[in-house]
């Protein structure tokens, strides 16, 4: 039995959540039971096996799902917790075991970043009956070292190769997408968010005048999101009309935006083990993100993608790649060939199958 809070708004924990259920169905039964929440994917709770619980609204949709999981405990073997906000506080109050929970961010941290450190703070310490009482899993060694009190295991995240093996050609993708021609493309995907700190790429496109941005990602998210895209474009007016704000797209439209791009940027402070750069590295494209552990990770610096310190780092590596496309070619190879080998959806699947046997042969 899976658990998260939504499908229908996106993001990386919801696909993450979706591709495992759709996985795992193919070997054993299974049901992801979920809150409603209008987006992009919202035909998601559509398929067979997905439960809709009710309303995706904070604090009462926390009730709601723990009823729901509360009524499927004859019929479910182990429960699995996808997301820290609703998820996890849901299966606790459901009391449902064996109980797993799956960690692709540390939500203090999280908390503290919006709201402040005494937020972060008691969102750890609320934290603690849940990762106590539960098996915990993460995504990265990065995150597994900040939860090590709990022991957590790590299963690395899993794509869908098949949708990176036939790519459109460049040209071809900046046609589809109605994006420009003749100049370099950056491209970010993900939420528009302080917390992903995008003024670096905003600070890079004044370093490079020929150079454009897309941003492919929500920006609308009230008295937030749609504040901090106000401010970017304010601070930043005498670039503003070189970054394409996008907006959320479906998944399946991600590959053709990267296709078309020349260089991935992700210049976030924290990660747990970001989706976009390992898309991006699917994608045979050169990466220039932020020098942060989980990056270390899954970027070799100067073999699979570069690391960055600072915007002028970004920049100049960004640069260095504009003039050497074999330079690209290589990088963009190498990233592509690691992800292929170590991110496989099937890999991931197999790992959590093989972690719900256990448990549930105790």
């Amino acid at each position: 039995m899976l658990a998260i809070a939504h499908l229908g708004k996106g993001g990386g924990v919801a696909l993450q959540a979706f591709q495992l259920f759709q996985d795992l169905r193919r070997t054993i039964e299974v049901e992801l039971v979920c809150l409603d929440a209008p987006g992009p994917h919202r035909h998601l709770t559509q398929e067979p096996g997905v439960v809709v619980a009710g309303p995706l609204v904070f604090p009462k949709g926390i009730r709601t799902l723990s009823q729901a999981l509360r009524s499927t405990r004859r019929r479910g073997d182990v429960f699995h917790a996808l997301d820290p906000y609703y998820a996890f506080p849901a299966t606790y109050l459901a009391r449902v075991f064996p109980r797993i929970v799956s960690l692709g961010t540390d939500p203090g941290l999280e908390i503290a970043m919006r709201y402040g450190p005494m937020a972060g703070g008691l969102t750890r310490a609320g934290m603690v009956p849940f990762l106590s009482q539960s098996v915990v899993v993460t995504n990265s060694k990065a995150l597994a070292d900040r939860f090590r009190a709990y022991r957590p295991r790590v299963i690395w995240n899993g794509l869908d190769l098949r949708k990176f093996e036939r790519l459109p050609t460049k040209e071809e993708a900046r046609r589809l997408r109605g994006l420009p021609t003749d100049r370099t493309l950056l491209t970010y995907v993900g939420k528009v968010i302080p917390e992903k700190r995008l003024e670096w790429i905003l600070e890079v496109l004044r370093l490079l005048p020929r150079t454009e941005a897309v941003i492919v990602g929500g920006y609308k998210e009230e008295h937030y999101g749609d504040r901090y895209y106000r401010e970017l474009l304010a601070t930043f007016a005498d670039v503003a009309a070189r970054a394409h704000f996008i907006g959320e797209v479906p998944w399946d439209h991600v590959p053709s935006y990267l296709a078309a791009s020349d260089v991935f940027v992700y210049p976030s402070p924290w990660e747990g083990s970001p989706n976009a750069v390992i898309e991006a590295m699917a994608a045979g494209l050169p990466s220039v993100v932020s020098d942060i552990d989980a990056h270390r990770e899954i970027i070799e610096h100067g073999r699979t993608g570069f690391l960055a310190k600072s915007p002028a780092s970004m920049a100049r590596q960004i640069e260095a790649l504009e003039g050497d496309p074999r330079l690209q070619q290589e990088i963009g190879s190498r990233a592509r060939a690691f992800v292929f080998e170590r991110f496989s959806a099937a890999a991931a699947a197999q790992a959590h199958l093989e972690l719900y046997r256990s448990l549930a042969s105790e």
